[in-house]
């Protein structure tokens, strides 16, 4: 910013926008100028000679602190290439059923075997599809189902190798965490398991 601004501004510029802005914005360098005018609802950004308008949405951005579970009673660590590439068989078949896929979290059983994920998905027409991932399960074994749609485009997007996912019951949120990387997380809310 050229100046200090005065008074906090609280607004929502809608992804559209931004995903706009990200387009013509190659130069991390280049700076990017804002300005909201007052009573407007809009908000205008410059990039060299290119200007992104945009209206602004009205109301208060929920509260998502709220949604995002404070504890988990399972952690499972995974290879995040590993439970991609689980994800991506399952939706093959899930796409016919709501895109739901089960994850069965287990623990090992103490006998020298590693814990495991489950990701199974099952279709009337092409069959059912079951991929067994090496884990590290802190906490109890829980069976649980997910879009594998949302799970998967999670998963795309994390860089590090390794990814938990912290669930608490069946019918709660799973959060999913990049090993390594605190600066993001994802929610992903649970399907009913039929």
């Amino acid at each position: 910013l050229a100046h200090a601004v005065k008074d906090t501004l609280n607004i929502i510029i809608p992804s559209r926008a931004l995903n706009e802005l990200a387009r013509v914005a190659h130069d991390p360098e280049e700076p990017i100028y804002m300005v909201v005018p007052k009573q407007r609802g809009q908000v205008l950004f410059r990039v060299k000679d290119v200007e992104v308008v945009s209206q602004l949405i009205e109301g208060t951005f929920p509260d998502y602190h709220q949604i995002i579970p404070r504890n988990y009673k399972s952690r499972t660590l995974v290879a995040t290439a590993a439970l991609l590439k689980a994800c991506k068989q399952a939706e093959i078949f899930a796409r016919e059923g709501s895109n739901v896929a089960r994850l069965d979290i287990k623990q090992s059983n103490g006998d020298m075997q590693p814990s495991e994920v489950e990701i199974s998905a099952t279709s009337e027409e092409t069959g059912k599809n079951e991929t067994i991932v090496e884990a590290t399960v802190d906490g109890s074994g829980v069976l649980i189902a997910f879009n594998v749609k949302f799970l998967r485009e999670a998963l795309e997007v994390i860089k590090t190798p390794n990814v938990a996912l912290e669930t608490t019951a069946q019918n709660a949120p799973g959060v999913i965490r990049p090993v390594g990387d605190d600066n993001f997380l994802h929610v992903i809310m649970p399907m009913h398991l039929g």
